[in-house]
């Protein structure tokens, strides 16, 4: 299930997942980089993602998953900019389009992006951004995400019927 606009227009609010949580971890032992650029994945918040919900007067529980997609990989250079906008590999990312998301109430990103220098992604790391920039409170705020986060891929919608299909 879908709580936000983060990942709009690709995933919307109310939309259903079935998701392959087998794969990441029977790959992950296989090879570290089994996810790649563009992959949506979908992850156990680290530590730093939990204290801004908890700081915006949210709750988690153990079993919440974030989705969002793969922006850059392992040794991709990454420079994040004050107005959101990223870099990798000198290279403008353009992961969706701001304007869709307009009308939200909260655009966190303005409040808690971390701009910086020239980042190189760790080999143990990704970095992830959501589809709908202007609200997505992604690796920009929080840094790379640790592939041992990684739970699972959404490889199906189931609702609403219709936009079922494949992701």
């Amino acid at each position: 299930f879908i709580p936000s606009k983060s990942m709009d227009p690709t995933l919307q609010i109310g939309d259903v997942l079935l998701v392959d949580k087998l794969s990441p971890r029977i790959s992950r032992q296989i090879s570290p980089r089994n996810s790649k650029v563009n992959d949506i994945i979908l992850f156990s918040p680290p530590s730093e993602l939990q204290e801004i919900v908890t700081k915006s007067g949210g709750n988690l529980s153990s079993r919440d998953l974030f989705v969002k997609r793969i922006a850059a990989s392992p040794g991709d250079k990454v420079t994040v900019y004050a107005d959101g906008d990223v870099e990798v590999n000198d290279e403008n990312v353009v992961v969706g389009r701001r304007d869709l998301c307009e009308a939200e109430p909260l655009r966190l990103i303005e409040k808690y992006i971390q701009p910086n220098k020239d980042q190189i992604i760790d080999s143990d790391k990704v970095f992830v951004m959501g589809d709908c920039s202007s609200v997505s409170v992604d690796s920009r705020v929080w840094g790379p995400l640790d592939t041992e986060n990684i739970r699972g891929r959404p490889i199906l919608r189931l609702w609403p019927m219709s936009r079922f299909g494949k992701i």
